[in-house]
């Protein structure tokens, strides 16, 4: 009787180890491409939550200034997020590589936290002693998608007028279906502009357009009231 308690246990263990073994080794496999590319759009999914949801929607903490540095800190790890998982991304050199690279950098841009403007590369506005100027924003192509499903709205774009001459960082802040995100990203992709100065030489700023979609056009793009929250 002894031996058969013994043996039963000792079977009992030693399937045990061999279910945390391979349990282990399922719980260790590294993700997909396809899944990684299914988190990243949840973390971006996450980050226009927060656009939408800014410090001005909010009452807690008291202190404004509290809540800004507090969404400016969810906002940055937000990003800092997906900077990663694009960087697992990248790991498997998909065939759009060179989008992907991108889009690192603009994660990595905008997960840096505020910071003195000595230290930066690119500046806001009121750090500049004369802000760009736009030449040329062409309007966006409203999609045959959005056409058919009668889509309409605004895309709200974050990007970077850079001291070269080329718009860089764009990422959406308020973002449509149907292709109009993506159509007002293109456009932005064309406009022309003459750099901001700051201390006798270009540089670069942060900028906030807006692109409306309506009546089946997309219309010229403006500077919103609100920038990071409406």
């Amino acid at each position: 009787m002894r031996r058969t308690i013994l043996f039963r246990a000792g079977y009992l263990l030693t399937t045990m180890a061999v279910l945390t073994v391979l349990g282990g080794s399922a719980s260790a496999q590294d993700p997909t491409l396809d899944q990684l590319k299914a988190k990243v759009e949840k973390q971006y999914e996450k980050i226009d939550d927060l656009f939408k949801h800014g410090p001005g929607t909010q009452i807690y903490p008291p202190d404004p200034r509290e809540r800004v540095k507090r969404w400016q800190v969810d906002l940055s790890d937000a990003f800092a997020a997906a900077e990663v998982t694009i960087g697992q991304i990248l790991k498997f050199h998909p065939p759009d590589e060179e989008y992907w690279l991108e889009r690192r950098e603009t994660m990595r841009l905008y997960s840096t936290p505020v910071s003195p403007p000595d230290t930066r590369e690119v500046f806001g506005k009121t750090e500049l002693d004369k802000t760009a100027r736009l030449l040329d924003a062409p309007a966006a192509k409203y999609p045959d998608s959005a056409v058919a499903a009668k889509a309409k709205g605004e895309v709200r774009l974050r990007l970077v007028l850079a001291a070269d001459g080329a718009v860089k960082y764009i990422f959406p802040m308020k973002p449509l279906k149907y292709g109009l995100t993506e159509a007002a990203m293109e456009a932005a992709k064309q406009i022309k502009f003459e750099p901001g100065i700051r201390k006798g030489q270009r540089a670069s700023q942060f900028y906030t357009l807006s692109y409306e979609f309506k009546d089946g056009k997309g219309k010229p793009p403006y500077v919103p009231e609100h920038e990071f929250y409406f």
